[in-house]
Parts: C-alpha cells; structure tokens; sequence
C-alpha cells in the first residue's frame, strides 16, 4: 500500500474467513510476521465462509470485492478458510476475479499459483502409528472431517496408510463422519454415539481428523461411560485450544439427569487428558507465504508446490506422559531413560524449549539448575537452594513473556536425568513433588493473569462498545473512537461507509494515534481509501465489512495492535451497530426536515389558496353585477345602432360603447374563469390533436422570432377538459411565454402521462391523487424571482408596463385548470426561463363511456328509505341531509355514537342504512354497528372517514372524505340494493 514515498513498499494482500482466533488468528499471524520481517506491508481481508447457509454471514462476503490491484501488490489465499463449503473447483471460480494479479494459495492447489501445503497425510499416519507401535492398539476407529475439506480427506488417507503399513484389516464400520459442513464438536459426538450404539465391540482408539472433532469424541465416550484414555485412547489433529467459539448450547435434561436441569450438548470439560495430536504449521505456511508473495511481485521464480511438515505432540489421551526428549513415554509401566542424554543435552533442552525468554536469565542458568539438583539429590546440599533458583527463572522467564508450560518438558527430562545418575532417588523424588507444587502454582498464577487480562480486555471493548453504539452522527463516532481506541491498543482504524454502489466515503481518519483530517468526497471503494498511507514502517492492517441483516453499511480498516482477534471482530460488529443507528437517525432527521419543508409548503399553499379564495369572492361578486350593468349598455347600445342611420355622425360614438362592452364583457368572462363560476363542457379530448389543430394559431401568436417545439408522443392518455378552455389555458400561456423573449428564444409545449401521489404538492390544494396527463409550456425567457412567482397567479399582477397587460392572463389559467380538476405548478429562477406545468386528470371509463374521474355520475331515479345519518361536524352533517333529502330518502340525524344509538333503539324496525363517520367523540361508528348488530338489527352500512383508520371495519362499505353528492347518492343507492 502507497506509503508516500517514490518507492513504495510492497503490499501484500491476504483473503481469510473469520473470527480471528485460534489457528486462524496463528494464520493470520504468521502472514503478517513474514510480511514485516520482508519489510512489505499487509491487509488482511476477512469475510465468511463463501456461499453460507445464513444470509447474514453471506453479507460479509462483499469485503472481499474491494481486493484490486489498485491498492494490492499480490494475495494469499488460505483456501480451507473461505472456500470450506464450495470445495476446490469454486475456489477456482472465486479468484478468478483477481487475475492478473499473483498469488499464493495456501493448502489448496489454484491453477498456475504457487500452493504451500502442509503434510496432512503423513501427519495423521504418524499420529495413528504411534497408537500402534506405543499402546499397542489394533481396533482403531476413525472421524473422518468435512468432505469440501481437502485436509480433511488427506488426514483420512493418511490413517489409511498406517493401517495397511502395520497389516491391519480396514473395517468400515469404525469409520463415522459428521454430517456437519463444519467442524461441529456436537455432530462429531453425536456420530460417535451412533457407532459405538452400533458396534458389538467397542474400538481401542479413536482418532479424530481435528481437535474440534476429538472434543465432541470425548464427551460422546463419558456420556458412555468410557474412560479416556483408559478405556479408549484418543488422538486429534490440529494442536490448538479446546474451548471453540462454536454454538455448543444447552439442553434439557433427559434420561438419568436430574429434572429440571440443563447440560451442555457437548461437555468441552470432558476432554480433561490434553490431546495427543498433530500440531498444524499454520505459523510457518503464512510466513512461507509471505515470502512467495513477495517473489512474485519481484519477478523471482517459485516452486509450484512446497509441503510444510508436521509434528506430533504426545499428551495424555493416548495414554503417554510427555518426555523432555521426544520420546514418548507410557503412563503405565518403567519409565526408560535415552543413554545419550547429558548434563549438556539436558541443559541445551532448557533453553530451546523456552525460546528467547531464556535470554532475559543469568548466564549460565540451566548448568547451575542441574549442579543444584544433582548436590541436593546425593544429600551435599539442601533442595531449598534449588527451589530458590528455579522459582526465580520461572518468575523471570514469566516476564519476559514464557508460558510455565514450557518448564514442564524440560523439568521432566531433568528430573529423569538426575534420578538415573544417583543411588538412591529418595531426596530427588521428595524434591520433585516440590517442584510440582512450585510449577503448578506458577500454572494457577499465569492462569488467574490471563483470566483477569482477558476480562479487562472484555471490559474495556464493552464499554468502547457501548459508547460506539450510542453515537448519534458521525462526530460522536469520531470522538468515541478517538478515546477508545487507545486503551484497546490499537493505533489505526478507518471507517468507510458507501455513498453509492461502487463508492464510498471516508466517515474516519485515525492513524498513528491520532485523528487525522480527510477529504469527505465520494471515492471509488477498491481504492480502499481516498488518501495514502504514510508509514516509516511496515504495518500489518485488517479490512473488515460493516453490515446489518437488512443492509451493507461499509467497512473499516484496523492496523494490528493487540494480537486477540476477537478485538477486532467485536469491534467491528459494534462498528456496524453504530452506523446503523447513525444512518436511522440521520434518516429521522432527514424525514423531520422533509416533514417541516412540507408543512411550510402546506401552510404557503393555504394562505395562498386562502387569499386567492377571498379575491375570487370579490372579483366574482364584481363580476356579476358588472354583467348586469354591461346587459344594459350593451343590450341599449345594440339597440340604437339598429335605429341610427349609417350617415348618422352619431353611430360612431354608440359604435364605440359597443365595443367597450364587448371588450368588458370578456373581461368578466376571464374573471368567472378564476373564480370557477364559468360553465365548462368537459369531454374526453386527446390532447395531441387538440394541440396540433392550433399549431399555425400559436404559429402566429408568438411571431417569427420565436422557435416554436411541439413534442407530442403518441399513445399518451386522454384527458377530461373543456375543448376551447384548454385552447385558452394554451394561448395564455403562449402570450405570457412570447412577452418573457422579446429578443426571441424558444418555446418548448409536450404532454406525458403522469401520476399524482398524495404526497405531490403544486400551487393548488386538494388534488385527487391519480392518473393525469401533464402539459408543459417551457419558455427560454428571462425567468421569475421568487417573489414575483409567489403572486404571478393572482388577477390584476402584472410585470408589464401599464396598458401592455391585464393581469388576467395567468389568474384565468390558474381557474381554468381548478375547476377542471387539475394541478398547476410553476418552475422558473432568474435568466433560467420559465417552466409552466399543467395536469389535466385522466378520464374513467365505465362500461365503455369515458367520465370524470371522480365519477360524478348523476342518477334519474329518486331514492327510497331511512338513512340513519352519524357525524359529528355540523356543517357536513347539514350538507349531507339536504343531499339526502332532495334525493328522496328520510334522514335521522344523530351527532356521535351514543345519540345515533337512542335514535336507532327507537326507530329500530325503521332504519334502512346506517350512514357514519367512523371517529367521533363518545363512540365511534364501528362501536356503534357493532352494538346495533348485538341488538338483532342488521340494516346496511356505509362508513364516511377523512384518513385511513386502524379500526376493523368488517368489509363494510367505505366512502372517503371529501365526497361529491353523486358520488354519496350513488353509494347509498348500491348498500340499499344489496341489502334488499
């Protein structure tokens, strides 16, 4: 990865599956040692296992498309991890998105990359050897591991092969395999069972193809009763810690268990005996791997395949005490003693088997520990010095980072040394019980140290947790990480969320133990980051995803720290928390400001509609008894021009009235098209040939400067409008458009379907949402400010100078495109131009005949019947009786629930239909059906509601607010039919 320098370090890439723990924590480990001690630098990529049963871990997966050669010099793939329930053939598949770029692959063979193999084969041949030719057992019983595990099945070859060297017939019913694709103690245990059920003749061994499975085996041969390694001997494969980080669960009691208890499913505390097995070089292969990646970049040739060996650890399942010489020495019988051991020897075991801790002891320390026990087991001296000096190596050894069980080995192979050189092993063995105590209490003491780390490490991610989690944006998370991550020991982290597919941003900065600043602008993600890392040195990092069940949030990236891979995976678990809850609340926010905007919107709108209502009041009162007025003078006017002669050199002057109201006249006709007071003559009209029939007229209206564009598609839908005002809604519009371009410019009308939602907002309130057909006049003109936009609707305002304008053009559009039914929405800024967009509704058909589309369908019949009417608002109340009424029915009125319920008990026999709201105060409308209908009565019943309701309706008819008298009538009508 670019370190800012004109030479950068390599990086090296590596694709495992997690948690990064146990041997996949040794892998990952020793990928990254190799990779520092090569001076290159590391990012580790973990995901899952690919194509996981759950969907969840699936999700993880996706960190794995942000490997490119952008960022990645080359890659090792530890194939058993990812590719454990694909096989080889879909690990094939899987990389080969990553080509060209090289390769190492690890325990699987991919294509023509370098393969680094550990001896599975040879491994598990050695480990059943050693059940033969030590403990002499001839009925060994096998667990074979997943069939997509290729090591698996090499370790099952392997027991094979030590069968057939030492003459052993293969039995088949020894052989059980777990129908786990996983390694699951709880499927080995249960496999077990079902054998050993099976069998007439228990095995003298088993031997398991992983620890894992060893555990489960173990548990299986207690619930038994078999004794391990007493009654049947054990081995595993593998050499790491017992307890898994596997769902071993509980469950209920049964059989001899007390009642009302619960077990563990598999017991991990019956695998008391440590595991005979075979430790896998996991360490060894990542640093194998590490350098072939690097020769790789280098242009350096490589071995196609190179095989890791293995190496057999004794313990006590299989029946052995561990020697300090690798021997292996049985736990019944004489203990022998190796001829060539010496005090050299002995003392050079000391210092191998503790490592480079032995280097922080005094010269000379392993000689004068074997000179002690020596004078103190032929009585020269006491054992206290002895003791003195070895607590004090363990002590300091212990600091230095050494684990009390390296002593035991070597201690081992002294006390057998010293005992073999002396007469009497008296005092020696007296001293060694001692020195058992002394090693035991160092064991207690490193485990009560671990114990205590581990909980404070516990602790200290809880509470960086709970203060990721409760983080309300992005600077919460900033601070919360920035104080956080120092006590986890960690000195890096970046957190990438993604903006959009492909891209990512950066949300956080903090290297070198510091936060950093960033820039904030969306970048491709396979770069990982929009900025370089600057390192002196090399650095080993983890690439992470951040996720949730429902969605892929980002990911981030840790620079190692502390070694405990489950650190960083609960850290980036509760990473992903932390977004989440920061993107619910940033859509809260987002939601809240949208709802705020709306509500302003909403109450510009009102007190526009408001104002607009009050001046159609004036200006439509104006308007009528203006026509009045103007029925007179003209009507008189008209008369005496029949009256006066042509040579009259009065006719002028009557001629001239005439023509002012004619002129006033059409003055009031647009008045009474604002206020809505205009009769219209809707029909089904297509507006393409409407809008081409006028084409030569708009041609002419708007002059030779001026391009004029028709866009008219075909197949939009037909509209339901008054023919000539639709021409006059176009006229106003091209006029309006011709005056904004006196230096000429283009003018742009089309029409599209379009669909109005209940959240659609324009200039007039109240528009059924629906099916329209939107026409747009589009001009290239100077545009409005906001200001002028705000009143360009309301009669009389005009830009214009005086006597260039009415101020009628656009309020009479505005009234036009109201009382059809449509909306009208104006977009335009200044030196933009102007967009005006008209929607005219869609027309319904019913039984072949097009109609309004709130279906004001009117009805000849006259009603018949008593409509029992529930609402508690006065005025709707009202209005509804009189509808009612004229249309025939007899009307009970009744203000709420409780009221219409007295009414209904008194005129029960009746009442044919029951009209109501459904929420009013003291009893709604479906407490009220439900009470009359408990009564026996059962007359028909419409429901009335302004908003959706949770209340259950029981499929009653349902009519919405606000209705149209014949859309009431027509309801009312069809309940009673079908309740007759």
């Amino acid at each position: 990865m670019a370190n800012g320098s004109a030479k950068r370090r390599p990086t090296i890439g590596m694709i495992t599956a997690g948690p990064l723990i146990e041997l996949a924590g040794e892998q990952w480990r020793g990928v990254s040692d190799g990779a520092q001690h090569l001076g290159c630098d590391l990012l580790c990529f973990v995901g899952n296992e690919l194509d996981h049963p759950d969907l969840h871990k699936r999700r993880a997966n996706t960190v794995y498309d942000l490997i490119s050669p952008n960022r990645i010099d080359a890659l090792v793939v530890w194939t058993t991890r990812v590719g454990q329930l694909v096989g080889s053939e879909g690990m094939q598949e899987f990389v080969k998105r990553y080509a060209p770029m090289p390769m190492v692959s690890v325990e699987t063979s991919l294509a023509q990359w370098p393969t680094i193999m550990m001896d599975n084969r040879d491994g598990m041949e050695q480990a059943v050897d050693h059940l033969v030719e030590v403990h002499g057992k001839r009925r060994i019983a096998f667990v074979r591991g997943p069939q997509t595990h290729a090591g698996a099945q090499e370790r099952f070859q392997g027991y094979l092969d030590s069968l057939r060297k030492h003459g052993i017939p293969f039995e088949p019913e020894l052989i059980t395999m777990p129908g786990s694709f996983i390694w699951e103690p709880s499927g080995a245990a249960d496999a077990v069972r079902k054998m050993l059920i099976r069998l007439q003749e228990p095995p003298d061994a088993i031997a398991a193809a992983n620890d894992d499975y060893a555990i489960g085996v173990v548990s299986a041969l207690e619930e038994l009763g078999f004794r391990t390694p007493e009654d049947i001997a054990v081995v595993g494969y593998d050499n790491h810690t017992n307890v898994r980080t596997h769902d071993l669960g509980y469950v209920t009691a049964t059989g001899d268990w007390p009642p009302d208890r619960v077990r563990r499913e598999v017991n991990i505390d019956a695998a008391t005996p440590a595991f005979t097995t075979v430790r896998a070089p996991f360490h060894e292969m990542g640093v194998r791997a590490a350098e072939l990646a690097l020769a790789l970049v280098q242009g350096r040739p490589t071995l196609p395949r190179q095989t890791m060996p293995t190496e057999l650890i004794v313990r006590r399942s299989c029946g052995c005490l561990p020697s300090g010489l690798g021997d292996h020495a049985p736990a019944h019988g004489r203990l022998n003693i190796s001829e060539s051991a010496t005090a050299a020897t002995v003392a050079d075991h000391l210092r191998s088997s503790l490592g480079p801790p032995s280097t922080r002891l005094p010269e000379g320390w392993a000689e004068q520990l074997i000179v002690e026990l020596m004078a103190a087991g032929r009585g020269e001296v006491e054992g206290a010095e002895f003791l003195k000096l070895l607590a004090e190596y363990i002590r300091t050894s212990a600091r230095a980072g050494c684990e009390p069980e390296r002593w035991w080995p070597p201690l081992f192979d002294l006390h057998r040394f010293v005992t073999a050189r002396i007469s009497d092993a008296t005092l020696v063995n007296d001293l060694w019980l001692r020195v058992q105590l002394l090693v035991g209490d160092a064991f207690a003491t490193e485990a009560r140290f671990k114990y205590l780390s581990h909980e404070r490490h516990e602790q200290t991610v809880r509470e960086a947790g709970q203060r990721l989690i409760a983080s309300r944006d992005v600077d919460e998370l900033t601070a919360a990480l920035t104080e956080e991550l120092p006590r986890l020991g960690i000195p890096g982290c970046h957190v990438m969320a993604y903006d959009s597919p492909g891209m990512a941003r950066a949300l956080v900065r903090y290297e070198d133990n510091q936060l950093q600043d960033h820039v904030s602008t969306p970048f491709p993600a396979i770069n990982l980051t929009p900025y370089p890392f600057h390192r002196g040195q090399p650095f080993s990092a983890m690439c992470v995803p951040l996720y949730t069940d429902e969605d892929h949030l980002g990911y981030a990236i840790f620079e190692q720290g502390p070694e405990p891979g489950w650190i960083y995976e609960a850290l980036q678990q509760q990473l992903s928390s932390a977004l989440r809850g920061i993107r619910l609340m940033q859509e809260l926010k987002d939601a809240r400001a949208r709802l705020e905007e709306r509500v302003g919107e909403t109450e510009a709108q009102l007190r526009h509609a408001q104002k607009m209502e009050a001046i159609g009041r004036l200006t439509g009162g104006i308007a009528h008894d203006f026509n009045n007025i103007l029925t007179v003078v003209n009507g008189n006017s008209e008369m005496l021009l029949r009256r006066t002669p042509q040579d009259d050199p009065r006719r002028t002057a009557i001629e001239d009235i005439r023509h002012a109201g004619e002129r006033a006249a059409n003055l009031t006709r647009q008045l009474l098209a604002f206020t809505r007071q205009q009769v219209l003559h809707p029909e089904s009209l297509d507006l393409k040939h409407n809008l081409t029939k006028v084409h030569s007229m708009l041609r002419t209206l708007v002059g030779d400067r001026i391009e004029l564009e028709l866009d008219l598609p075909e197949n939009v839908a037909r509209v339901w409008a008054d023919a000539g005002q639709v021409e006059q809604i176009l006229f106003n519009l091209a006029v309006n458009s011709r005056d904004a371009m006196p230096d000429g410019g283009k003018l742009t009308i089309a029409i599209a379907d379009a669909t109005l939602g209940p959240g659609d907002t324009g200039r007039i309130v109240g528009v059924r949402p629906g099916q329209y057909v939107v026409m747009r006049v589009q001009d290239t003109g100077a545009g409005m400010a906001p200001d002028v936009q705000a009143q360009v609707f309301e009669p009389y305002f005009t830009t214009k100078p005086v006597g260039k304008g009415t101020g009628l053009g656009l309020s009479t559009v505005f009234g036009i495109v109201q009382q059809s039914g449509g909306q009208i929405e104006l977009i335009s800024a200044p030196g933009k131009g102007t967009t005006i967009e008209v929607y005219l509704p869609v027309p319904h058909d019913h039984d072949g005949t097009p109609e309004a589309p709130c279906a004001r369908r009117t009805t000849s019949h006259r009603g018949a019947g008593t409509v029992l009417l529930v609402e508690d608002d006065s005025q709707v109340r009202v209005m509804t009786r009189r509808s009612l009424e004229s249309a025939g029915y007899a009307v009970i009125e009744a203000s709420d629930g409780q009221e219409a319920l007295q009414l209904a008990t008194a005129h029960r026999s009746t009442i044919d239909l029951v009209l109501t709201d459904v929420v009013m105060p003291k009893m709604g409308g479906p407490e009220l059906v439900r009470l009359l209908r408990s009564t026996g009565a059962a007359p028909a019943v419409i429901y009335m509601s302004g908003y959706t309701t949770d209340e259950v309706l029981d499929d009653e008819v349902l009519i919405t607010k606000p209705y149209v008298e014949s859309e009431l009538l027509e309801r009312v009508r069809e309940a009673l039919r079908q309740d007759a």
